[in-house]
């Protein structure tokens, strides 16, 4: 980890220079300082690429603010997304999470975009997102935006059930420092720090490092799953307000980190591994990212935004493998009618990997570079000024897989007054081939009694694999019942088609050596379609000053079915990997003696595929203030069990009762 060691010193030093050039403490909004109607008009930006409020905006939209994200004393960004209703969190070791929306939650979820201040951290190896790396101080975070449903008319291929957008604070927003230490059972050691200042009137800088020791879970024998994580990153951001006109925006990381694992020793096809062996995964990464926004009218403005990303996961006899990407994105906004708000934009995306393969995992080719490139267009039309609202648009682009894609999207926003809004959408959304699905070939040796030789089941990845699509229709209702309470409801119904199965071929016999051998070939093919009904409900509640309540609930209903020729009988099992009910309270409460108080309370309903019974979590988290910039924080999760699973029962692991002290001081 030299590197990560010589990029913190340097950014320690940085973090003097902007100390020197200017110290302003920075003001954060306070949740309970913000009303319920304030809440409700909260400025987002993800469902539709630019600003609006969030009670307007015609999709299912949650925002998860940083605050609420502090208070609730959660010390991970997945854990952040439990606060969201519909989002299906579930743990599956120290480091891995299974994160869905809308159903089709697995180790491998690909339906679902997640980006950071507009970055994809989408993996083209599997079309999801390694929950791992994604990572940096959560006080940084000013909120997180969650979209249910289909993106892509706005995003691109693979926001098919849902997009997440986690947005961190400008630099102006983050001068001074701070400084945090959590020390606990689970989670060993998290430190943090930052600093940030001005330079000049128009720059403002911040740069931060942060390391994180997380101990293994329990494995479901009552054993130490050996899965612990070790991660350090640090990073920066630049901030520049050039002229009225003009933003500038910098910003990267870097991170290095081991997870712990168990794994087979080498094999060869005619063979068995001769056991296990204790290694570890090593992760790294880095990116920068930079974005030029400018107001050229009164009624126009555009937004260019690139960056690079450079992954590298090793994984012992398992895969190697280092991933490059360059993505240019530009967006125009102008009003050519009183009555129009259109918006038009271009995306080129450029990702180069080299994966060192093994006898388990071998893609074809070793190396592979991929480009996807598109545009799109949205109009919003003022059918009844400040009533009634048409948005039409589509996404079109290209990519090395299958060629063209289309998106459409149509919604409609009807406002009866100010405190309602009535919306309702139809879209099409589609999921592109990954590696994964197009160049793998992985070898699963296995043996069982009374066969005295090895068999190992061969799983192919198919150049002909098409698109996953979805026709989703959605419908939603909001109301802001007085200034301490609010509603709102989303419903759904999807149809997918060629969805992913996994076909078997008729087995093969050999008897050459070096020793005789069963294999049980499949190939990857789109021989399965699928209905999704559900919605989710959610209500803010304020019925004392210092007192918050949420209430919030999410049914799912997911029926699979394959079609012929398929001859696949377990891939319609997915539909049992994600809950059918989903219900959480959230209790954000100021105290007297400058107290705070969260409790959170969750029940998911079981998960039949994966032998995962329902279960209830609470967790606490009692913060004081005991100083105008300083604090501490003791927090107790998973009150209710000793250890409980959330994910692959017998295989898996259990996620275990936590508790940690959190000192936090800014300066």
């Amino acid at each position: 980890m030299a590197s990560t060691r010589r990029t913190l010193a340097c950014l320690l030093v940085l973090c003097g220079l902007f100390g020197r050039a200017g110290i302003v403490q920075a003001a954060g909004s306070d949740l309970l300082d913000l009303s319920i109607e304030e809440l409700a008009n909260l400025r987002i930006t993800t469902a539709s690429r630019i600003e609006e409020s969030l009670h307007g905006t015609p999709a299912a939209v949650f925002v998860i603010t940083g605050d609420e994200i502090r208070r609730s004393g959660v010390t991970s960004i997945p854990e952040a997304l439990r606060l969201a209703p519909g989002v299906e969190v579930a743990r599956r070791s120290a480091s891995e999470w299974s994160i869905s929306m809308r159903g089709f939650n697995s180790d491998l979820s690909n339906k679902l975009l997640v980006l950071v201040d507009g970055r994809s951290v989408y993996s083209p190896l599997f079309a999801g997102v390694f929950w791992d790396v994604q990572d940096t101080l959560l006080e940084d975070i000013e909120r997180i935006e969650v979209i249910s449903g289909p993106g892509g008319t706005l995003w691109g291929a693979n926001a098919v059930n849902g997009v997440i957008n986690i947005i961190t604070r400008r630099a102006d927003a983050t001068t001074g420092g701070y400084g945090e230490v959590l020390g606990g059972g689970e989670d060993r050691v998290i430190a943090g720090f930052r600093h940030g200042g001005t330079i000049g009137e128009r720059v403002a800088a911040r740069a931060y490092v942060k390391y994180v020791d997380r101990d293994s879970t329990e494995a479901a024998s009552g054993d130490d799953a050996v899965d612990a994580l070790r991660m350090a990153r640090a990073g920066f951001r630049l901030d520049w307000e050039a002229a009225q006109a003009d933003r500038f925006m910098v910003e990267g990381d870097v991170y290095e980190g081991r997870t712990d694992g168990i794994f087979d020793d080498t094999f060869t096809i005619g063979t068995l591994p001769a056991g296990t062996f204790r290694d570890e995964v090593e992760l790294s990464g880095a990116f920068l990212v930079a974005t030029w926004e400018r107001k050229s009218g009164p009624d126009s403005d555009f937004r260019v935004q690139t960056y690079y990303d450079h992954t590298r996961r090793d994984i012992p006899n398992t895969y190697d493998e280092r991933r490059d990407t360059i993505d240019l994105d530009f967006q125009h906004h102008l009003s050519p009618g009183e009555r129009q708000d259109l918006l038009w934009g271009l995306n080129y995306r450029r990702s180069s990997d080299h994966i060192g393969n093994t006898t388990f995992a071998t893609f074809t080719p070793a190396s592979r570079t991929t480009h996807r490139y598109g545009g799109f267009l949205q109009d919003r039309i003022a059918l009844l000024p400040e009533r009634l609202f048409l948005t039409i648009g589509s996404k079109f682009g290209h990519n090395d897989y299958t060629g063209f894609e289309y998106q459409p999207n149509v919604r409609i926003a009807w406002h009866p007054d100010e405190r309602q809004t009535l919306w309702s959408a139809v879209s099409r959304g589609v999921r592109i081939p990954s590696r994964l699905d197009d160049d793998l070939l992985l070898t699963i040796p296995l043996s069982a009694p009374g066969i005295p030789f090895p068999f190992y089941v061969v799983v192919n990845g198919s150049n002909q694999f098409e698109s996953e699509k979805l026709l989703a229709y959605e419908a939603g209702y909001r109301l802001q019942a007085g200034k301490y309470l609010s509603f709102d409801i989303a419903l759904f119904h999807n149809e997918y088609d060629d969805l992913l199965t996994n076909e078997p071929d008729a087995p093969i016999i050999v008897l050459v050596p070096p020793a005789p051998r069963i294999i049980l070939p499949n190939h990857l093919d789109n021989n399965m379609k699928g209905e999704s009904s559900g919605g989710t409900f959610f209500a803010n509640w304020q019925p004392l000053t210092a007192w918050r309540l949420r209430l919030q609930y999410s049914y799912l209903r997911l029926d699979l079915e394959t079609v012929a020729p398929s001859q696949d009988v377990s891939s319609p099992n997915m539909a049992g990997n994600s809950p059918r009910h989903q219900v959480a309270v959230h209790s954000f409460m100021d105290l007297p003696h400058a107290f705070e108080l969260y409790s959170g309370l969750r029940y998911v309903d079981h998960l039949p595929n994966q032998e995962v019974d329902s279960y209830v979590a609470a967790d606490v988290n009692v913060t004081w203030k005991f100083g105008p910039r300083s604090s501490v924080s003791l927090a107790v999760q998973n009150i209710f069990d000793d250890t409980h699973p959330e994910f692959e029962f017998g295989n898996g692991n259990l996620i275990e009762r936590s508790a940690y002290l959190r000192l936090q001081w800014t300066f």
